[in-house]
C-alpha cells in the first residue's frame, strides 16, 4: 500500500492512495512548545451517489519538546515513553524507537539520516514501511512524499499513520536542532 502526503509535514497532510483517493488526513495548529495533532481517517460512503468525503478522528498525538509527549489511539492514552521503548544503539539522529503492534510483536522505528523507516524489530531487521521524501522536479523527476506500507505491515496501518507522525515530527525536530547548533558554533 502506497500513500502519497499532500505535504512535506507529514503533520499537516492528506494521505491518499494509489487512485487519489483520501485516506488520512492530519491536522496540526502552530503552538510554541507542544503541538497537538489530529489523524482522521475516511469514513467509506454509503452510496455510489454520496461523493462527498466524509472523515473520523482517528488519534490525537499531542507533542511536546520537554516532557513525555501522549498518544490517544483506540480508546488508550499513552504516554510515548511508555508506549516506546528507545533503542540501546545510536542512529544517525538518535535512538530508534520500538513498540508491540496488534499482532504481538515487535517493530522499530529507526531514526535515519533524512527519513525514517519502520523495521521488524528482530535479526532480519526487515523493512515494513519506507518513508519517502518529496522531489521537485528540476534535475530529476518530481515526485510528492509518500509512505509505502509493505503487504506484512497492512494489518496495522492505522497504528502506523498514528506513530510515524508522531516519529517523523520527533526526527525533523531533531534534524532541525542538530542543523541549529552547528550553525551556532
Amino acid at each position: 500500500m502506497h500513500l502519497y502526503l499532500s505535504s512535506n509535514e507529514p503533520w499537516n497532510a492528506t494521505y491518499a492512495n494509489e487512485e487519489g483517493q483520501p485516506i488520512y488526513k492530519t491536522s496540526s495548529p502552530r503552538m510554541v512548545l507542544s503541538r497537538k495533532i489530529s489523524v482522521h481517517k475516511i469514513i467509506p460512503n454509503a452510496s455510489e451517489e454520496d461523493l462527498q468525503d466524509r472523515f473520523a478522528h482517528l488519534a490525537e498525538v499531542e507533542y511536546k519538546r520537554f516532557t513525555p509527549s501522549r498518544i490517544r489511539y483506540g480508546g488508550d492514552d499513552l504516554l510515548t515513553s511508555e508506549y516506546f521503548r528507545k533503542t540501546k544503539e545510536w542512529g544517525d539522529l538518535g535512538k530508534g524507537r520500538i513498540f508491540t503492534g496488534p499482532d504481538g510483536k515487535e517493530y522499530k522505528w529507526k531514526l535515519g539520516m533524512r527519513v525514517p523507516e519502520l523495521v521488524t524489530n528482530d535479526r532480519s531487521e526487515r523493512p515494513v514501511a519506507i518513508y519517502r521524501r518529496g522531489r521537485i522536479g528540476v534535475v530529476r523527476e518530481a515526485r510528492p512524499p509518500s509512505l509505502e506500507i509493505l503487504p506484512e505491515a497492512e494489518h496495522m496501518v492505522d497504528l502506523i499513520v498514528v506513530t510515524f507522525v508522531y516519529i517523523e515530527k520527533l526526527r525533523m525536530d531533531r534534524d532541525n536542532q542538530s542543523q541549529h547548533m552547528v550553525t551556532e558554533t
